[in-house]
C-alpha cells in the first residue's frame, strides 16, 4: 500500500511539474523588437537575450534586424513590432512630420560612429584641427551604414559647420552594418573613409587598413556629448494600451545595461555574441563602445534639445520635447 501511495504521489508531482512548465510557457507574452543591423551598440539587447532576462519577466522576445533607422522607425510606427532600437534623431524627425514615437530608454548618449580613414589620409591629417580633418574628406568615398542614418547625419552636421559641401564634395557608399563589408571596401579601395558602427572601426585598425581620424565616441566633439541618442522606442498608443508591457521591457533593458557595463561580465558576453572576432578585437570594441553606453538609460530635456539643435528636423509640426521621450518606466531615483 505504501509503495502504491508513493507511486501515486510521484506521478502527481510529475504532472504538477509539467503543468507548471506549461503554464509558465503559456504565460509568456510575445514582444516583438526590431534592431538596426548587428552593431555593438545594441549590447543590452544581446545581453538580455543571452541571459534570459525577457523570460525572467514573463516575456518571449521575437527580434528582427533591419538595414537602417528609417525601416526600424516604420516598423514601430506601423505597429508591426512593439519596440525598436533606433536613434532619437528619427523620433524628432518623425515628430516634426506628425508621426510620433516615444523613446523609453536611452541606450547610448553619444553617436555610434567615428570617422575612420585609410592610412594615407590618417597620416596626412592626424595632427590637424577637427575642421581641417573634416575638410580633408573632400573627394573621399565614405562608407556609411544606410541612407539617412546616423553616420550620414553626423557627417552632414560636421560638413555644414566646417565648409564641406554635401553631397557634392563626398561620395557616399552605403555598406550596411557588418564589419566585413567595411574591411572589404577598404581592402579593394572602394572607399577611403567611413562612419561605420563598431566593431568595424576596431577591425579596420587591427587589420592595418586605417585609423580613427575624428573620435566622436570619446567626446572629442562637445556638441555630440550627453545626448539622447540611440534609444528603445515604442508607439504612444502602446504606452496607453499596455503600460505594464512597456515597464517590463524597460526593466529588462535596465538590468541588461547593468550587466553590460560590468567589466567582468559585459566583455565576456559580448565576446560570445561576436564570436567570429578574436578576444583582443572584442575587448577593444567593448572599450570603445563602453564610452557611449548610457549609465542608467535616463534622458534629459537638455540632451533632447542638443539633438534638435544640430539636426534641425524639417516639418510643420511643433515639437513638444516632453512627448518625445519619457523616464516614467525607469526605476525611481
Amino acid at each position: 500500500m505504501k509503495k502504491m501511495l508513493m507511486r501515486v504521489l510521484v506521478a502527481c508531482l510529475a504532472v504538477s511539474a509539467v503543468s507548471a512548465v506549461s503554464v509558465t510557457a503559456m504565460a509568456q507574452e510575445v514582444v516583438r523588437i526590431t534592431n538596426i543591423g548587428r552593431g555593438y551598440f545594441a549590447g543590452p539587447l544581446y545581453i538580455a537575450m543571452r541571459e534570459g532576462l525577457f523570460e525572467k519577466h514573463g516575456l518571449k522576445p521575437e527580434v528582427t534586424f533591419v538595414k537602417g533607422g528609417s525601416l526600424a522607425f516604420q516598423s514601430v510606427f506601423n505597429r508591426d513590432v512593439e519596440f525598436g532600437i533606433l536613434s532619437y534623431e528619427h523620433v524628432l524627425t518623425g515628430t516634426a512630420q506628425g508621426r510620433k514615437l516615444v523613446s523609453v530608454f536611452n541606450v547610448t548618449d553619444r553617436p555610434l560612429n567615428n570617422i575612420v580613414v585609410n592610412n594615407e589620409l590618417y597620416e596626412a591629417n592626424k595632427d590637424k584641427s577637427i575642421a581641417e580633418k573634416v575638410l580633408a574628406l573632400k573627394g573621399a568615398k565614405v562608407g556609411t551604414p544606410s541612407a539617412g542614418g546616423s553616420g550620414e547625419k553626423m557627417l552632414g552636421v560636421l560638413a555644414r559647420q566646417h565648409g564641406l559641401d554635401l553631397p557634392k564634395d563626398v561620395e557616399l557608399v552605403y555598406l550596411g552594418t557588418e564589419a566585413a563589408s567595411y574591411v572589404g571596401a577598404f581592402q579593394t579601395k572602394t572607399i577611403n573613409a567611413a562612419m561605420p558602427f563598431e566593431p568595424a572601426g576596431v577591425v579596420i585598425k587591427q587589420r592595418g587598413l586605417g585609423n580613427t581620424l575624428v573620435d566622436l565616441m570619446n567626446g572629442e566633439v562637445e556638441q555630440f556629448r550627453d545626448l539622447i541618442f540611440m534609444t528603445l522606442v515604442t508607439h504612444p498608443s502602446l504606452i496607453a494600451e499596455k503600460p505594464e508591457l512597456v515597464r517590463k521591457v524597460v526593466e529588462v533593458f535596465v538590468e541588461a545595461q547593468q550587466i553590460l557595463l560590468d567589466p567582468e561580465r559585459g566583455p565576456k558576453i559580448m565576446g560570445a555574441e561576436f564570436s567570429t572576432m578574436d578576444p583582443d578585437a572584442n575587448q577593444q570594441a567593448y572599450d570603445v563602445v563602453k564610452q557611449i553606453w548610457s549609465k542608467d538609460g535616463r534622458m534629459t530635456l537638455a540632451g533632447g534639445k542638443k539633438v534638435f539643435e544640430y539636426l534641425q528636423p524639417k516639418g510643420d509640426e511643433k515639437i513638444n520635447f516632453e512627448e518625445t521621450f519619457t523616464n516614467e518606466f525607469l526605476p525611481k531615483q
